[in-house]
């Protein structure tokens, strides 16, 4: 990148970042759920996400309410394009190959923080359309609580030429052997552009760089977390300002970095093994499933408290639903609790629905009353105890 650019871009960020935002008091958003829609047939393999708020959150927060519609609606309709042209298209290449070539076309969102200032949500997709290997990528998307704007990270940041150097610091301290080509000039690009990924946590900052983007396929997705505490002055105080007690959804496969005590950094990495039994790797601590737990969710993170717990989430082969409780400690995890619950809502049939735990104080889970899968479903309104155990309300 010549002089003159790198003159022209740091100017921008001055204008561009200049802002600063008041701090609000923060509450936790309750009543997030989503629901999956799942289609199948020789050609193609469709899910498709959507995330839903209740009538009561959204008479606080109406305007959000609103643009969390609108950004269905927007994505319903993407999904809806990309189903006719992948099906076609698989139907094609089938024909021409002699052979079947199943597409898919993948998409979930979890959520990483739900309060008074900040719905932040990230997406996964994945697809495969005919080529070499599929595609996957990872995608955030912030809405403004109150306003409901859609946010970017000029919004957020407060110096954007900071932001970009702390942003390579961290990427090369988490995978130095990583060349890293161009990255400097990527994301300085992304950031001027408004462009770059990225979600909002309780505790900092997360971006995601897709494969290809500053690294090969093979590499993968890389992610860089700016904690708050590391970097006080780097982003808007309002944006750092969160509730005493919180929940945040981890995607699986990924190192994630959360801030357990004293604003210490931590990685979580939740895996399935062939057998679709989970590992997590924590600290100085590694946990490996053996009761056959099968089909899980993205944990979930809880910081209750003062005290830290990782939900998993999934079912046994006929004897139902199970929520695994792991304690966090500063550097390594316990199993404390296996409960018969879940954050599946099991009695729709028609469309996989999930309630998405976002505060402690206010959550709802489903269990089977009786003996195995097969007994009464119960759903139940109550909260996360310092103990990581549930009260019911």
């Amino acid at each position: 990148m010549n002089k003159v650019k790198i003159f022209f871009l740091i100017l921008m960020t001055m204008i561009i970042f200049s802002s600063q935002s008041q701090a609000a008091e923060v509450k936790p958003l309750f009543g997030i759920s989503k629901w999956i829609s799942n289609e199948a047939d020789d050609y193609l393999i469709e899910k498709w996400t959507r995330l839903d708020i209740s009538d009561e959150a959204a008479k606080i927060y109406p305007k959000l309410s609103k643009a969390v519609i609108e950004y269905n609606n927007e994505r319903h309709n993407n999904a809806q394009a990309r189903y006719k042209k992948y099906r076609e298209e698989s139907k094609e290449l089938s024909e021409l190959s002699g052979e079947l070539r199943q597409f898919y076309d993948r998409n979930d969102i979890i959520v990483r923080r739900a309060d008074s200032i900040v719905l932040s949500l990230l997406e996964m997709n994945a697809d495969y359309t005919g080529g070499v290997h599929g595609m996957y990528g990872y995608f955030g998307v912030n809405f403004d609580s109150v306003t409901g704007k859609q946010l970017k990270i000029s919004d957020v940041c407060t110096n954007a030429e900071v932001l970009v150097k702390s942003i390579v610091t961290r990427l090369i301290e988490d995978s130095p052997q990583s060349p890293f080509s161009n990255a400097e000039e990527i994301i300085m690009e992304q950031v001027i552009k408004d462009t770059i990924n990225f979600t909002i946590d309780p505790d900092g900052v997360s971006f995601y760089f897709n494969p290809y983007l500053i690294g090969s396929y093979a590499e993968g997705l890389y992610t860089a977390k700016l904690l708050f505490n590391e970097y006080p002055n780097l982003f808007k105080k309002k944006f750092q300002q969160i509730p005493k007690n919180y929940c945040q959804t981890l995607p699986l496969y990924n190192a994630n970095v959360v801030s357990i005590k004293n604003g210490m950094r931590n990685y979580i990495n939740v895996s399935l093994n062939d057998k679709g039994n989970y590992k997590i790797d924590y600290g100085e601590g590694v946990a490996e499933d053996e009761t056959g737990l099968q089909g899980i969710q993205p944990p979930v993170h809880v910081h209750i408290n003062g005290n830290d717990y990782l939900y998993i989430d999934g079912y046994i082969n006929d004897v139902g639903r199970r929520l695994h409780v792991y304690r966090l400690n500063d550097d390594n995890l316990e199993l404390i609790e296996v409960m018969p619950y879940t954050f599946k809502n099991i009695g729709l049939q028609k469309y996989e629905t999930w309630w998405i735990p976002t505060d402690p104080n206010n959550i709802r889970f489903d269990s089977m009353q009786g003996l195995g899968a097969n007994g009464d479903i119960k759903s139940h309104f109550g909260g996360i105890d310092d103990d990581g155990s549930f009260s019911f309300g």
